[in-house]
């Protein structure tokens, strides 16, 4: 069988994750009616995504056939254009929560600029790893 949508497919593994986790849960801690949902829901989700891995081909690459040079470029650029403005406006929320908790000493605007923080350097391990990713493969 060929794999035909790869996003399906992880997809599909990750549901499959999910329920196996539901299913121990509920083996240690009991019958517990929204576990076993939970887990039946996962793992319907996860055959629908396996069976789209298997016979559909993804939006990216019915697309990627229809598009030309100034199209990829203009993605490009409004990718890069967006990830730019996220990450000013978490770097500017960042800011303002920990001026925030400097003048009220508040826990609340502190978890606040601890976690727009960590978005930051979450968004900065990403595009390090993209990148290296990319100038490998070409």
């Amino acid at each position: 069988m060929k794999i035909k949508n790869v996003r399906s497919l992880a997809s599909g593994i990750l549901l499959m994750l999910l329920a196996a986790a539901c299913a121990c849960r509920l083996l240690l801690t009991g019958f517990q009616l929204r576990v076993l949902l939970s887990a039946l829901l996962a793992v319907s989700l996860s055959l629908v995504s396996f069976y789209l891995a298997f016979t559909h081909r993804g939006i990216e690459e019915e697309l990627s056939r229809y598009t030309d040079e100034r199209d990829r470029y203009l993605a490009v650029k409004s990718g890069h254009a967006t990830v730019r403005i996220m990450n000013y406006l978490l770097l500017g929320g960042c800011w303002m929560a920990l001026v925030l908790y400097g003048l009220t000493k508040s826990a609340l605007a502190l978890s606040v600029a601890v976690t727009l923080c960590g978005v930051l350097i979450a968004m900065f391990i990403i595009m390090l790893g993209v990148n290296l990713y990319y100038e490998r493969r070409g």
